[in-house]
């Protein structure tokens, strides 16, 4: 009878065993398949982007020129062939001009806020987020400065 036990015992450690390993390559093809997911959809971001800036600069540009005075005006300026734009944002103006632009580009909620709530003593931020890099700074005289640039090479 103890042999008989024991021979059963060891068959079900040995179910077990094939149970915990199946369960684990479950879960290692889940997260495989999760993983290859998100990079496909940050691939297809990372292509869109250049098109998005063009199009957030037609939609949203006030066409104003530059001028190191403009305290209470937004100047945007599309770079390096279509993949990166500057805002400025004098201290004074309106900021309609970068919700524009912060909400065309669909930027999450929170990361909006930290760029319009930003403060001069939080000096040079940058996020990575949907295909792109934006980088924010804030300057008591002169305003809040936000880029954004594709990830894209092409």
């Amino acid at each position: 009878m103890s042999t008989k036990r024991e021979g059963l015992a060891s068959v079900s450690w040995k179910r077990m065993l094939i149970f915990a390993v199946i369960i684990v390559a479950v879960v290692i093809a889940i997260l495989a398949v999760w993983k290859g997911a998100s990079y496909v959809q940050e691939k297809r971001a990372e292509a869109a982007a250049p098109a998005l800036v063009s199009k957030v600069n037609t939609d949203c540009n006030p066409n104003v020129q530059f001028s190191e005075t403009s305290i209470n005006k937004e100047i945007m300026v599309t770079e390096d062939g279509g993949k990166s734009m500057t805002l400025l944002s004098g201290k004074d103006s309106s900021k309609k001009t970068l919700d524009c632009m912060l909400t065309k580009y669909g930027m999450p909620e929170d990361l909006k806020h930290r760029i319009l709530d930003a403060k001069m003593d939080d000096g040079l931020k940058t996020e990575r987020w949907n295909g792109m890099d934006v980088t924010w700074i804030y300057n008591e005289n002169s305003g809040l400065q936000v880029t954004l640039e594709t990830l894209n090479d092409k």
